[in-house]
């Protein structure tokens, strides 16, 4: 299977918010954990690969789960206003991966192999989406006939993940009783 190049930059949140009267923002993190947003050190914003660094001058973490940072050049609350609902970006290599993590926007679009006995290679679709739930991620996978399963993101059911190749289940029967899944090699 082709290996896909991923982005250079990668979501990691958006401002939702103006904090205070010295141009903070409320940010909600799209990160493992909002601290992790924080040691970034900075952000990108903009649309395309012509993004435009930001340093964080500091932050810290509200209600255990959203952000109030202080941007360079953001000084006041119009020109934090200006910048509700941006998203914001991180160049992946601000990151440093432990062995066998992925960046979730790595996984959309692979396609998604049976691990079952006697059906290895049989694609069961693609991931088109990941949402976040409190007990784990759950993975929509579109099979081939367009239906889409809803698929928990724990070890029962995603055995393997290759970024920027596949994706292994193991689904329960039924999970993926379409009639239209194919061969890896079709």
């Amino acid at each position: 299977m082709p290996t896909r190049m991923p982005s250079r930059f990668i979501e990691c949140g958006k401002i939702i918010n103006t904090h205070g009267c010295h141009g903070d923002v409320k940010v909600e993190p799209w990160t493992d954990t909002p601290r992790d947003l924080i040691d970034l050190g900075r952000v990108f914003v903009g649309e395309g690969e012509a993004k435009r660094e930001i340093k964080i001058l500091r932050g810290s973490v509200m209600q255990g789960r959203f952000l109030m940072l202080s941007l360079e050049g953001v000084t006041d609350m119009n020109a934090a206003d200006s910048l509700r609902n941006t998203v914001l970006y991180a160049d992946r290599e601000d990151f440093h991966l432990e062995e066998g993590q992925y960046f979730l926007s790595d996984a959309i679009g692979l396609p998604v192999l049976d691990g079952r006995e006697g059906r290895e290679g049989i694609v069961l679709g693609k991931v088109t989406d990941i949402s976040p739930n409190a007990a784990s991620d759950i993975y929509t996978v579109t099979t081939p006939d367009g239906a889409e399963v809803l698929v928990p993101a724990i070890p029962v059911f995603v055995t393997e993940v290759r970024p920027g190749e596949y994706i292994r289940m193991m689904p329960i029967d039924g999970m993926f009783e379409n009639g239209d899944a194919t061969k890896e090699n079709d």
